[in-house]
């Protein structure tokens, strides 16, 4: 039986971004195991039937010998598993899983890049440093001739080849990892009107790259001018990030009567089916699976003119784009959509059929299993 191996930093990922694609492979004959830490969501893959081999990786250390260990732990894990293709996920399993595969005769290798991360986003001199130290190794990983490298979106896969990171003969465009759009789909009985207040909902981790701040301030100037709704965040803080609000700004909000903070959501499509609008200020992403839910759901969405948003939403077709940190945008983008309800759900509904002929999991599982079966048809090449 042809082994397939996903590699990621969290259970969490696995468990909700991919185990579609891991029954759709079971389906057609493979035999799949998951790499990846403990967390609350290893005994759910567990139920599902996944074979989880637990990796010991944190995603915000540096310790060169927590690191180095982690990548020796992944060498063990490919030689007892012996995998015939291995899938990593996220930027830190990449580098030390294509490591690993080198030294383990693992021939065929993907690398997803969910993202660019903020050492390839933020311009301090400290980011600019670390690019420069990084870059040769980002090169060594994603050069390999094992690795074929698939991006989310096409402003990252354009940024690789410019910098020289990778080639486009060796990288791939899929887009995202596709939602469900039987279990995302929009009530039979949704009412075409808004609540009273209307209901605005912030679909992310609080993280300032997320945008958080812009939509508070452009929030707090619509309610000075006498608008009201109320404004829903579905997430919680994100300690590993860098960006994480601290617990003391998290206090803060909490003083703010129109904010209910919901914290993190296990399954969005109820939530997605009691809001009006939909608003993601987001700084850029790989591609945003919040927007494309909400976009399943038949929701009016604003978001900004990012990779990873615009990729979702066309401009006064599916959603409206503004400016990244505009808060000025935002606020009219918000009003306006507030006061022409009949546009708003136009807007909803158009997004909703993009969902459908580009988002839904079938067609993205159907494009990574094509890679997977062109690669194993591929004499194996080493480096």
């Amino acid at each position: 039986m042809t082994s397939i191996l996903l590699v990621a930093n969290t259970s969490w990922y696995v468990y909700n971004f991919r185990l579609p694609l891991i029954k759709d492979l079971k389906l057609k004959g493979y035999g799949v195991d998951v790499v990846a830490p403990f967390d609350n969501y290893t005994h759910l893959l567990e139920h599902e039937g996944v074979k989880v081999h637990i990796w010991k990786v944190s995603r915000q250390s540096i310790n060169p010998f927590l690191e180095l260990n982690s990548i020796i732990e992944l060498i063990r894990l490919y030689r007892s598993i012996r995998p015939d293709l291995v899938h990593h996920f996220t930027i830190k399993a990449c580098i030390y899983g294509t490591i690993a595969a080198k030294f383990s005769n693992v021939f065929r290798v993907l690398n997803a890049v969910t993202g660019l991360g903020h050492v390839f986003l933020e311009r301090g001199l400290h980011s600019r440093l670390m690019r420069r130290c990084l870059r040769p190794l980002y090169r060594t990983v994603f050069m390999a001739r094992r690795s074929t490298v698939i991006f989310q979106n096409s402003d990252d896969q354009r940024k690789f080849i410019r910098l020289g990171i990778t080639e486009s003969n060796k990288s791939v465009l899929i887009r995202g990892s596709g939602v469900d759009i039987e279990h995302f789909k929009p009530l039979k009985t949704r009412k075409k009107k808004f609540n009273s207040p209307p209901q605005l909902l912030f679909p992310s981790r609080i993280i300032r790259q997320k945008g958080i701040y812009e939509l508070l301030a452009a929030s707090r100037k619509l309610w000075g001018k006498g608008l009201e709704f109320e404004l829903l965040i579905a997430g919680k803080l994100d300690s590993g990030n860098r960006s994480s609000l601290s617990l003391s700004e998290l206090k803060e909000l909490r003083r703010e009567k129109r904010v209910s903070l919901l914290g993190h959501i296990d399954d969005m499509s109820e939530l997605y089916s009691q809001v009006d609008l939909v608003i993601l200020p987001s700084w850029r992403e790989g591609l945003s699976r919040a927007l494309i839910e909400a976009a399943a759901m038949e929701l009016p969405i604003i978001t900004t003119d990012v990779p990873g948003c615009r990729d979702v939403i066309d401009h006064g077709g599916s959603g409206l784009l503004v400016p990244v940190k505009d808060t000025h945008s935002l606020m009219l983008a918000i009003q306006l959509l507030l006061s022409n309800q009949d546009f708003a759900y136009h807007l909803g509904e158009t997004a909703r059929r993009k969902v459908v002929n580009e988002f839904q999991v079938s067609l993205i599982n159907e494009k990574t299993v094509a890679q997977y079966e062109r690669l194993l048809l591929m004499e194996p090449t080493k480096d």
